[in-house]
């Protein structure tokens, strides 16, 4: 409780010291902020959810108590990444009123709202949260429930192919140097120390055995976990025990390349290819997506990626990006890289049928 009220304190302050808030703002903010850790206090609650670590037994356990001490009409929402709505509705005793509402971290600053509606969940839940999400201000975007939903599918994929790259001899500077050059507030392996190697391990274990090769090197990270590796996680800042020694003074620890099993290749990869296999790792994640219909369109698709991932304004949107650098050019270097390093580049349904001839819009000058 005490870390939780401290959290939000440090936030407000933030936004306080940044201008986007006044004083007055933050001090009328934190009045409206009750912090408990008694499950009777939440009996008159309108809707709960709950966000507590990627795990399903817990996230059950944690809505079973919900709904025992909350009305018959309460809304149960799971914060979840990646587990589907359908499993942790499994043992609730009022299903049609669980469903998925996955914010982004930190929920203050990004607009976006995974909603995943299970088959159980009623539409008046699914109305009721979407008039929730609206009045929070906030940009619902209606994902299928399955394992990862949208974004985090496209966000592992991103991530796995950093790992892979490093795993081939780049370097983790140099990978993040890359992305942060696309256009990326921050690189893949800063990013991964800031989130918890500990927590994308919870996630990937929900999705891994759906997605195959197209996440597998991930898990060369879990023996940095086991070292103790987990990165400072939006806390501490010196002696962090990621990729980087340090927050305020980047310096990769050297050490994490001995546990990576890295598997280098002559000369290793080109600045091509590190330049441009985890973005277009996310453009073939996005196509896949469209084909199982995650997401209801293409506009639907680049709106997750832009306000749930922060995609590089520079660049407009994923699928703009994809059009200004030919969509059939990205194919044709898809299915080189799945005959030179295995099938998780296989490009997607989608992309294959828009990069037929009939099918090609005209490229624009510039992705903007």
């Amino acid at each position: 409780m005490e870390r939780a009220s401290d959290l939000i304190r440090r936030w407000y302050a933030s936004d306080v010291r940044h201008g986007r808030l006044s004083v007055a703002e933050a001090e009328a903010g934190l009045r409206n902020v009750h912090v408990t850790a008694r499950y009777a206090d939440i009996a008159r609650a309108a809707c709960v959810i709950e966000s507590v670590p990627e795990d399903v037994t817990v996230k059950q356990d944690v809505l079973a108590a919900v709904e025992a001490h909350t009305s018959a009409d309460c809304i149960c929402a799971s914060n979840t990444s990646s587990i589907p709505i359908a499993d942790l509705a499994a043992r609730a005793s009022r299903p049609h009123n669980v469903i998925g509402t996955h914010f982004f971290w930190p929920a203050h600053r990004y607009r976006l709202v995974e909603i995943a509606r299970a088959a159980a969940t009623s539409d008046r839940t699914l109305q009721r949260t979407l008039d929730l999400i609206h009045c929070l201000g906030k940009v619902p975007l209606l994902v299928r429930d399955v394992p990862g939903f949208f974004t985090t599918r496209i966000f592992l994929v991103y991530l796995n192919e950093a790992v892979a790259l490093v795993t081939e001899g780049a370097s983790v500077d140099v990978v993040d140097a890359a992305m942060q050059a696309f256009g990326w507030p921050m690189g893949p392996f800063q990013l991964m120390d800031a989130i918890g190697l500990d927590t994308l391990r919870g996630i990937h274990h929900s999705v891994s055995r759906h997605f195959g090769d197209r996440v597998m090197h991930m898990e060369r990270l879990w023996p940095l976990v086991e070292a103790g590796y987990v990165g400072y996680k939006g806390g501490r800042r010196a002696g962090t025990n990621g990729f980087y020694l340090s927050q305020e003074k980047p310096a990769v620890d050297a050490r994490v390349y001995g546990l990576l099993d890295r598997e280098e290749r002559g000369a290793g990869p080109t600045p091509f290819e590190i330049s441009v296999r985890p973005i277009w790792q996310m453009i073939n994640e996005i196509g896949h997506c469209l084909a199982e219909a995650v997401v209801a369109s293409a506009d639907d698709a680049d709106r997750g990626v832009v306000l749930g991932l922060g995609w590089p304004a520079l660049h407009r949107a994923p699928l703009a990006y994809a059009r200004w650098v030919g969509v059939r050019n990205i194919v044709e270097q898809l299915h080189a890289w799945a005959a030179q390093y295995g099938p998780r580049f296989t490009p997607s349904p989608v992309l294959c049928e828009v990069a037929q001839p009939s099918r090609m819009t005209t490229a624009a000058a510039s992705p903007g």
